[in-house]
């Protein structure tokens, strides 16, 4: 009960910030970046693997996040918002500059394979070797397998959350995420 009672008190603080945010209050928007700074930058950062990029697109978002604050609908999660504005500012980068997007390789391997800890040293080759390949497949992946993906693996968010956040269909989310995963499977056969 006592951490239902926290997550209440919480929100309700999120959702007065917002308020007073809304109404000009800057330190209160000041507090709300330092509530979700952090996961900002580690998803733009897990897209584009730059520090420095990554934190001038965190930047980006929380002044588009500042002055777009009147259109926020309190009804959502402010934490969906703002990741929604990150992702869109991030694709858009990531489209102009037409970098490869890499993601760190250990929940997909954890996803693709059920790997147990071994002291083997061979087997700890093979593993080591795997990442590698797995991580040079999924910078392979259209942009598209790889949004959707990211979101999924890292963000875990639901289907419906990964669709409205990049406003396709919950079938295309599925679509997409269904064939990243049997083209890393296939890339990986060897392994798996």
């Amino acid at each position: 009960m006592r951490a239902e009672e926290a997550q209440k008190e919480l929100l309700g603080d999120e959702q007065t910030l917002i308020r007073k945010a809304k109404n000009g209050d800057q330190a209160a928007f000041t507090r709300l970046v330092k509530m979700y700074q952090r996961r900002v930058y580690t998803l733009v950062y897990r897209f584009c693997r730059d520090h420095d990029t990554a934190d001038e697109l965190a930047q980006e978002t929380f002044v588009k996040a500042y002055t777009s604050l009147g259109s926020f609908r309190e009804e959502f999660k402010f934490a969906s918002w703002i990741l929604t504005i990150a992702t869109n500012l991030t694709l858009n980068h990531l489209k102009r500059s037409k970098r490869q997007v890499s993601i760190d390789s250990e929940p997909i391997a954890a996803m693709l394979a059920d790997p147990s800890p071994s002291s083997d040293p061979v087997k700890s080759i093979v593993d080591r070797e795997l990442m590698e390949k797995l991580e040079s497949e999924v910078d392979k992946l259209p942009l598209e397998f790889k949004t959707v993906f990211i979101l999924r693996v890292h963000e875990e968010l639901s289907y419906e959350e990964i669709a409205r956040k990049l406003g396709i269909e919950i079938g295309t989310v599925m679509s997409r995420l269904f064939r990243a995963r049997a083209r890393l499977k296939k890339a990986l056969e060897e392994y798996l």
